[in-house]
């Protein structure tokens, strides 16, 4: 790994842990190990790093959620693993605090949103089913708000599963 991906690296955990108002170039360039004249070789500012923060978190979510579409096992597996990914992602990147701010910074920057991606993922899987794209736009709305709906991650995780089966077997009385 390079050094600028070391940096951004360390910056995921720094935007999680602080937000993206409280975080500064000497946080980011603490976390990484490098000066913050060597952290400015690689940014131009803090809305850079965040750029690029979000290029690499999003870059791992659809990579995961396309190993999760892609797995062995029956069309409910792979829609909860999709939305698993989506679902861990959401509890593990930062702070409860700060998640709605980094989301409204990243539309605001006009960064390519995550959710936007997973739906495609989706949608691919329920290619076969009336409304794919409406319906994998469903699932991902509940599965956001199965992830703030209080619990412990098994708790949330059992929600999940209980909506993918009850959407599944609903899709499969329509056909």
């Amino acid at each position: 790994m390079g050094k600028r991906e070391e940096i951004v690296t360390a910056a995921v955990e720094v935007f999680g842990r602080y937000g993206f108002r409280q975080t500064s170039m000497d946080l980011v360039a603490q976390a990484a190990g490098v000066s913050r004249p060597a952290l400015y070789q690689y940014f131009r500012n803090k809305q850079d790093v965040f750029a690029a923060v979000a290029e690499q978190v999003t870059g791992r979510l659809v990579a995961a959620a396309h190993r999760a579409r892609d797995a062995e096992g029956t069309l409910a597996d792979r829609v909860y693993g999709v939305l698993a990914v989506r679902l861990d992602a959401t509890a593990g990147l930062a702070e409860p605090r700060y998640r709605q701010e980094l989301v409204e910074q990243a539309q605001a920057m006009g960064l390519s949103p995550v959710d936007e991606q997973l739906v495609y993922v989706l949608a691919q899987l329920l290619a076969d089913t009336a409304e794919p794209l409406e319906t994998a736009s469903a699932l991902l709305a509940a599965a956001s708000g199965i992830g703030g709906s209080g619990g412990g991650p098994d708790t949330v995780h059992r929600r999940l599963r209980r909506l993918v089966d009850l959407v599944v077997a609903g899709l499969a009385t329509e056909r």
